[in-house]
C-alpha cells in the first residue's frame, strides 16, 4: 500500500512503515517515492556516485545534467550518504555501493509502466559494465516497483557493487528513488525543490546507515 503523507509528517510515520514502498508529497505536484531490498546489507563502508546525471529523452546520442544545478543535486547525494556514515571511494572498483542518478526529460522510450528495465536500452546509460566486474546476467530489482514515470523527474538508483560475479549473475539495485514534480513556476528545473527532495528521500529510507 503506498502512503501520501504531508512533508511535515513524513520522517516520523514513514520510519515506521518499512514493509511498504514510502511516498512523501511534498506539495500538490510533488512526489518523493523511495523502495529497498528489505534483504540487502546497508551496514558498508563505502559508496561511489556516478559523476553525471544521465538526461533521459528523445535523443539517440548520450546527454548528460550540466552546469551549476547539476553539481548541487549531485552534492546533495554525497551530503546525505557522508552523513550517514559513509564513506566517498575514490572509484567504481573500490566501493561498495554504487549511486547512478537520471533525469527523465521525455518519456519518447516508455516502453511500460510495469517494467522498471524499460530504459536499460537507452542510449549511455549506466549499464553494469559501467560499473566494473562481470555481472554477464545485467541486472534487476530484487522488489516490485509499482510507481509509473513522468516527465521532469529523477530516477536514483543504489546498486550492490559487492554482489556475486559471473556470466548470469545480476547486478541488484538495492534501493531506488523517483522524484516528481521538480518544474517550478518559471517552466525549469527548480533546484531547490530538488535538493529538498533528496534530502527527504533519505529521511524516509531510514535502513541506509553504515
Amino acid at each position: 500500500m503506498k502512503k501520501l503523507i504531508p512533508i511535515l509528517l513524513a520522517v516520523f510515520a514513514l520510519a515506521s512503515c518499512e514493509k511498504d514502498p514510502d511516498m512523501g508529497k511534498l506539495d500538490d505536484n510533488y512526489l518523493v517515492y523511495t523502495n529497498y531490498d528489505k534483504k540487502a546489507d546497508f551496514k558498508v563502508p563505502t559508496f561511489y556516485l556516478a559523476p553525471q546525471i544521465l538526461v533521459i529523452s528523445d535523443s539517440k546520442e548520450p546527454e548528460y545534467l550540466e552546469g551549476e544545478g547539476a553539481e548541487q543535486i549531485l552534492a546533495a547525494y554525497t551530503d546525505n550518504m557522508v552523513a550517514r556514515g559513509y564513506e566517498a571511494a575514490a572509484d567504481q572498483e573500490s566501493a561498495d555501493l554504487g549511486i547512478q542518478v537520471s533525469y527523465i526529460a521525455s518519456t519518447y522510450y516508455f516502453t511500460s509502466y510495469t517494467q522498471p528495465e524499460w530504459w536499460w536500452g537507452y542510449p549511455g546509460y549506466w549499464g553494469p559494465g559501467y560499473w566494473g566486474g562481470n555481472w554477464g546476467g545485467g541486472w534487476y530489482y530484487p522488489y516490485a516497483v509499482t510507481y509509473s514515470y513522468s516527465t521532469n523527474s529523477f530516477l536514483t538508483e543504489m546498486v550492490n557493487l559487492k554482489a556475486e560475479q559471473g556470466d548470469s549473475k545480476k547486478l541488484p539495485v538495492v534501493w531506488n528513488a523517483y522524484i516528481s514534480g521538480l518544474i517550478g513556476s518559471s517552466g525549469s528545473l527548480n533546484v531547490n525543490r530538488a535538493t529538498t527532495a533528496i534530502n527527504q528521500a533519505f529521511a524516509q529510507s531510514p535502513y541506509l546507515k553504515k
